[in-house]
């Protein structure tokens, strides 16, 4: 039977998984057969299921690698979130080989061989650095340490635990609110200060899979996009009626521009590669959680030498419903 070993792997599916299938050591196949190839069969169970395969042609008995993340992230991908459920989702896998070959005209398959050993993967990915430095974040968050985060007094400072086992099904590790003034959470500092009124919490699905909050502290401006369809409707006319064009208003939802407020160096890129990249994300407006789409422009500026302005991020929330946000 086909053997399969680990090639390498991560606990992220949104990085490559390996694994290596051996073909069946027979010299009557080698030699005389006219078509041989390996079927990997994956059979994902979790949050989701599902089965998925793939197969590669073979040349003697050499080693076929598979790389099985797209399996995972084909069930990752249906996975619904919500801003209050601060959940983890987790996936095992459960491999099998097959060694098929074609001999003197009928099909012969040499299997299944099974492999038990595929360790617990989440949603996320690490980034390109880290791929190629080995290194890992601390915790499962990338925000900074280089200064203390800007939170609102009596709101939630959302932190996951950090990385040396595997998360936990609850992401908040304390139900303490922020305090007014600084303070510590695990590694990172923060300072409370009282909520403006054109201030808010979002929430969102970070680069490792997991809820994170950020406080946006400025509201630039606010824009409402109208789409107006014009229509003839065809009618019987009398004397006094008449066929007119009739303009018909839709989709008034709108579109807020935003800052993350002054920051340093280390901030700007982590508002820039971290939130500005989420999938996922909701704002809390008037203690309503809105899904919104973070919509950064074309080209957002980061570190700018040539002027003398304090460094921040601007992008654009669009809210997924339509009418005002407000109650």
């Amino acid at each position: 039977m086909a053997t399969i070993a680990k090639v390498s792997e991560s606990k992220f599916i949104g990085c490559p998984i390996v694994y290596a299938v051996t073909p069946t050591p027979a010299a009557d196949i080698t030699v005389f057969a006219t078509f041989r190839r390996v079927r990997l069969e994956v059979q994902i169970s979790g949050s989701g299921s599902g089965t998925f395969e793939f197969s590669a042609p073979v040349s003697g008995g050499a080693a076929v690698d598979f790389d099985i993340s797209s399996a995972f992230r084909a069930v990752a991908d249906k996975q619904e979130y919500a801003p209050t459920t601060l959940s983890y989702p987790a996936w095992t896998a459960s491999l099998t080989a097959y060694d098929d070959y074609l001999l003197n005209g009928e099909e012969q398959h040499i299997g299944p061989s099974t492999a038990t050993n595929v360790t617990t993967k989440y949603v996320g990915k690490l980034t390109d650095r880290e791929r190629l430095t080995n290194e890992r974040p601390t915790y499962y968050t990338r925000k900074p340490t280089s200064s203390p985060e800007i939170c609102f007094i009596g709101n939630p400072y959302i932190l996951a635990g950090g990385m040396s086992s595997a998360p936990s099904a609850s992401l908040q590790p304390n139900d303490q609110k922020v305090k007014a003034g600084m303070q510590t959470y695990g590694v990172y500092k923060i300072y409370g200060i009282s909520q403006p009124a054109d201030g808010f919490e979002l929430r969102f699905i970070n680069s490792l899979g997991v809820h994170e909050n950020v406080y946006v502290t400025c509201l630039r401006q606010s824009e409402v996009n109208i789409q107006t369809d014009h229509y003839v409707i065809a009618r019987q006319e009398t004397l006094k009626n008449f066929s007119r064009g009739i303009s018909v208003k839709q989709n008034d939802y709108e579109q807020w521009k935003m800052s993350s407020g002054p920051v340093d160096f280390r901030w700007q890129q982590w508002w820039l590669h971290e939130p500005l990249m989420a999938k996922w994300a909701w704002l809390n407006v008037d203690g309503q959680w809105l899904p919104v789409h973070i919509v950064p422009e074309e080209t957002t500026v980061g570190i700018d030498r040539t002027r003398g302005s304090l460094l921040e991020v601007q992008f654009t929330l669009r809210f997924d419903i339509n009418g005002s946000p407000f109650k």
